[in-house]
């Protein structure tokens, strides 16, 4: 039996090389596109992570005793449950020496009291980007609505390519606000909220149950039929005429060109690069909380949606306002990948992680008392050249070392023993088809 607390994620050797590799790809990719690293603390006082959503976020939040000392309540300070309100406090509390508009990528453990499930942990990773700039009127800023999904789209195919993994991510693509203009058509405006809180939940609750619970909230059976049929259905762009004749609302229009203009910039990027993204227009994607606003996306694995989302993402607004309402000046768009999630499904396909590297190791020295000073000789060039090796901890028998080659799986043994050394050479083998190659010593 496992001695960790349940629901808190840990790998083993395999899987942590796995972890890393994702986590350098996802990097990479997100410095390309000019984000910038930041780290917030892990641990945030509640009053800044209460702000935005006090009575939900109090249930999901672990709470800390103990870093107020001597208050007469200890506990207000938490770990925090996101990366969002953190980064929110880091934007006011560093505003006036950062850039706007400001980029960042943060990937960092999050620590969230869920129920215990398949794919729900209580310790997680998140892995973020932002961007934020000052408001300019009523003027709404759609390119980092675009920009900000393509970097996801990059960074996971990206990941899935490096992985070996056959599969590619679907990105489903919405606006809030058309949604809700749309429903308020067909409902009118005092049900929309309710229809919103279920359409969030179709996912899970299924179809069947989606009809069945609007029409107990006093929806006709038509119109939740309707409504279904209406998001369950994808569009891809030669079909948006099929979404823009669903209302004649002068206002679900508006949010209609402006879910247009978006993907007119995916259009002209996949003209001008000849590089095919993979994204739908999906009107069930809607995240029913009020600080949401605009654009809204999650991504799924074509080959395997039952995973649910392995990202997501909107365009935020009024967030600095809950933590500070003289600071209502900025707008946002964010994206996060989750890749506890992603992992697990990395780990549950990868049956044979006993047969990967468990070590970063390219190169094992054999270890021969009688050569050890040529050994570290040749081994200092072979770090000089970038190449990862380490010497087998002592002058053991031949067998064991290689054992211990084999079973991490490191890729080449180095003999440099008495013969090489007469010869002025040494020996590489390759552990995974047993063939030798002598080469010259400097």
């Amino acid at each position: 039996m496992a001695l960790r607390p349940s629901w808190f994620v840990e790998y083993s050797p395999s899987e942590q090389r796995i972890f890393d590799q994702l986590i350098n790809e996802i990097q990479t990719q997100f410095q390309r596109y000019w984000y910038t690293h930041i780290h917030t603390p892990a641990v945030e006082s509640n009053t800044i992570l209460l702000a935005k959503n006090g009575e939900e976020t109090w249930k999901q939040i672990f709470g800390l005793y103990g870093l107020a000392q001597w208050a007469s309540d200890l506990k207000d300070y938490a770990l925090h449950f996101d990366l969002t309100v953190p980064f929110a406090r880091y934007v006011l509390d560093w505003e006036n020496e950062l850039t706007f508009p400001f980029k960042r990528f943060q990937i960092q453990p999050v620590w969230r009291w869920e129920r215990a499930q398949k794919w729900r942990f209580r310790e997680f990773w998140q892995c973020d980007i932002d961007v934020i700039w000052r408001k300019d009127g009523d003027n709404n800023v759609l390119y980092y609505d675009w920009e900000t999904i393509l970097t996801l789209m990059q960074a996971l195919n990206s990941v899935l390519n490096s992985l070996k993994i056959n599969d590619k991510a679907i990105f489903h693509i919405s606006n809030r606000k058309l949604i809700i203009w749309l429903l308020n058509d067909l409902v009118g405006i005092d049900s929309t909220p309710v229809v919103c809180s279920y359409i969030d939940k179709r996912k899970k609750i299924g179809a069947e149950n989606f009809i069945a619970s609007l029409i107990d909230a006093w929806i006709t059976s038509d119109k939740a039929k309707t409504i279904n049929d209406i998001i369950s259905t994808t569009y891809n762009v030669s079909e948006l005429d099929n979404i823009k004749w669903l209302s004649d609302n002068d206002l679900f229009k508006e949010w209609f060109n402006e879910l247009t203009n978006v993907l007119q910039f995916f259009n002209d990027w996949e003209i001008s690069t000849w590089d095919n993204l993979n994204y739908v227009v999906d009107l069930q994607i809607i995240r029913w909380l009020d600080y949401y606003s605009w654009t809204v996306f999650e991504a799924t694995l074509k080959d395997d949606e039952n995973l649910w989302s392995i990202c997501w993402g909107w365009k935020y607004d009024h967030l600095t306002w809950y933590l500070n309402p003289k600071k209502d000046i900025y707008s946002w768009f964010w994206g996060s990948i989750w890749i506890s999630r992603l992992l697990s499904k990395i780990f549950e396909e990868k049956q044979e992680l006993g047969s990967e590297q468990k070590t970063a190791t390219e190169y094992l020295f054999l270890n021969f008392g009688e050569t050890k000073k040529e050994i570290f000789s040749l081994m200092h060039k072979f770090q000089k050249e970038w190449k990862n090796c380490e010497l087998y901890y002592q002058s053991d028998k031949l067998g064991k070392q290689f054992w211990y080659a084999d079973k991490k799986w490191i890729p080449y043994v180095i003999i440099l023993w008495e013969w090489e050394l007469g010869n002025k050479c040494y020996k590489i083998k390759n552990m995974q088809t047993g063939e030798e190659s002598i080469k010259e010593l400097d």
